[in-house]
């Protein structure tokens, strides 16, 4: 099945247009399958957030309080366009504006209470559908992604580290 995704990939760019050389197997084969999972998640998560919005209210939760020029640079977006991803945010009322206690006429932002419960509510949905998934699954194969979980974890964590280069393609 690998080799349905990792045949040759045409690069365009600004000034290109050319076929580059296959890319590892593995790799490419764990990136299509973490997009069709990510994708197939989102769709079946009746979240009325985009993708943007659940991952700044992911990292709200995380970091528990946040200015927005440093939640914008966590999440590798404009102060503009996480202004306008906050202020929907607090329309649904997942978000709060607090008063910053170290400099009074800043403000941070934090989950609300509401926002909690819909993150709760998200995370569960999406862990059920995994495990109905995963139900139709062979043992060994549940075996074999039992195992995998830790390294993939491994690969998150190293993804994380490393620095975010602003001129490379999603």
């Amino acid at each position: 099945m690998l080799t349905k995704y990792t045949r040759n990939v045409t690069t365009a760019g600004p000034q290109t247009n050319k076929t580059a050389v296959a890319p590892d197997p593995t790799a490419s084969g764990l990136r299509v399958a973490l997009v069709r999972i990510t994708r197939g998640l989102r769709l079946h998560a009746n979240s009325e957030m985009t993708p943007s919005q659940t991952s700044a209210l992911a990292r709200i939760e995380q970091v528990e309080a946040v200015r927005l020029g440093i939640l914008a640079s966590l999440e590798g977006v404009s102060s503009a366009s996480m202004s306008k991803i906050v202020d929907a945010l607090e329309a649904l009322g997942y978000v709060e504006r607090v008063a910053d206690p170290s400099d009074g006429r800043a403000s941070e932002i934090r989950v609300s209470p509401q926002g909690h419960d819909h993150i709760y509510a998200l995370r569960a949905a999406n862990t059920q559908m995994l495990e109905q998934v995963i139900a139709t699954l062979s043992p060994d194969d549940v075996d074999v992604l039992r195992r995998c979980v830790p390294v993939l974890e491994r690969v998150a964590e190293g993804l994380h580290e490393m620095p975010i280069d602003s001129n490379s393609l999603s």
